[in-house]
């Protein structure tokens, strides 16, 4: 008879097989799964009432969609925004829109905290975010000033709030420009070049 995998050397029969009972090897990998899925459980349960991650404090602004806080790089959710050197057109004047586009960013975040709620992570290794200022949606007020474009392809109410400063001609929608994700691939004005 086998107990923990070592066998009785007298011939009398097993105690554990006249009480019927589960030889202490398999009833130890029993109550280590047991243990374990109690573990999972309670991890997902605990992570489920914590809710979203929420990151605050106070932001650098690095581009027009992407800020710095409390050293995590974060996304603007839901908008594209000029990129760093990105040239746009005025009637008779070029200008750095990438660098307005930061600028506007700056005077919407300027001495205030921000609280952004972290989704997935982007491409390029930040994570996006919605993010607000004094209770302020930050991609709703890039989107309404014109300094950033809504994401193609993607539901979300910035494309009412893009309409509507496309129609008023405020920011980028003044001029000409290249939208920032054909700017990635390589458009460019060609009286900005």
């Amino acid at each position: 008879m086998n107990l923990t995998s070592r066998t009785l050397t007298n011939e009398r029969e097993s105690p554990w097989t006249r009480l019927n009972m589960v030889p202490i090897d398999r009833a130890l990998s029993l109550g280590a799964v047991i243990l374990f899925a109690a573990a999972i459980s309670t991890a997902a349960s605990t992570a489920a009432k914590a809710g979203p991650r929420v990151v605050a404090g106070v932001p650098e602004v690095i581009t027009g969609d992407t800020l710095k806080v409390q050293g995590l790089r974060i996304r603007l959710s839901g908008i594209d925004a000029p990129e760093p050197d990105q040239v746009c057109l005025l009637p008779h004047k070029a200008y750095d829109c990438g660098y307005i586009a930061a600028t506007a960013l700056m005077d919407l975040t300027a001495g205030t905290q921000v609280d952004c709620i972290l989704g997935p992570p982007a491409e390029d290794g930040a994570v996006v975010a919605v993010c607000r200022a004094d209770g302020y949606d930050l991609s709703e007020g890039m989107t309404y000033t014109g300094w950033a474009l809504a994401l193609p392809g993607v539901e979300s109410r910035y494309h009412n709030i893009e309409a509507r400063a496309k129609e008023a001609g405020r920011g980028l929608w003044r001029g000409e420009f290249v939208m920032p994700w054909d700017w990635r691939r390589g458009e460019r004005l060609p009286a900005a070049e």
